[in-house]
């Protein structure tokens, strides 16, 4: 960055060729304005007033073409918006958390109901082959594209069979009803 420092003798010809000012002196009245900065500003400028009492008359400044002057309030005012924004996005941040932990709350939970879910699977399937071995000779004439219809056919049966179940089971939020969800599972299928 270019800084630079001026003393007052030059404050005038520093201030018409900077692009950012800032004013700070022990000054008991502006010592920028209007009549004085028309003449000076050789270029579009931003003058930024953070003394108390104010150097830089900032209504007068800001009628010279290029000039957009700030003050103490108006750097205050702008730090109060960024807040208000920053609570904003605050708020939304820990809503969308919130939302977030609760899906990763029913993910995790549900990871519970994976064995059950598996073991149910391996029942069905089990189940399925011992029909089908049971029916081997009847089924030996049936060509390989024709076997692999019925082997389809009857995966097709069991997942639809399964898919209420395994889906009232990853659904059920509490835990004792999981839990009961899971014993009337294991007596109806025998697993």
């Amino acid at each position: 960055a270019n800084i630079k420092t001026a003393l007052m003798d030059s404050m005038l010809e520093m201030v018409g060729t900077s692009h950012v000012t800032f004013a700070c002196t022990g000054a008991m009245e502006p010592i920028l304005y209007q009549e004085n900065l028309e003449g000076a500003m050789q270029r579009g400028a931003m003058l930024v007033d953070i003394s108390v009492p104010r150097n830089i008359d900032d209504v007068g400044a800001n009628k010279v073409e290029g000039v957009k002057a700030y003050n103490v309030d108006d750097l205050k005012a702008v730090v109060a918006a960024n807040q208000a924004r920053r609570q904003r996005l605050v708020l939304e941040a820990e809503e969308l958390l919130q939302d977030e932990m609760k899906s990763f709350k029913g993910w995790h939970q549900s990871l519970g109901t994976v064995p059950m879910i598996t073991k149910l699977q391996s029942r069905a399937n089990k189940i399925r082959r011992e029909e089908l071995l049971k029916y081997e000779r009847k089924l030996s004439g049936l060509s390989a594209q024709e076997r692999e219809t019925v082997e389809r056919l009857t995966k097709g049966i069991v997942a639809k069979l399964l898919h209420g179940p395994m889906s009232h089971l990853r659904t059920v939020d509490d835990v004792s009803d999981r839990q009961s969800t899971v014993k009337s599972l294991e007596a109806m299928f025998r697993l």
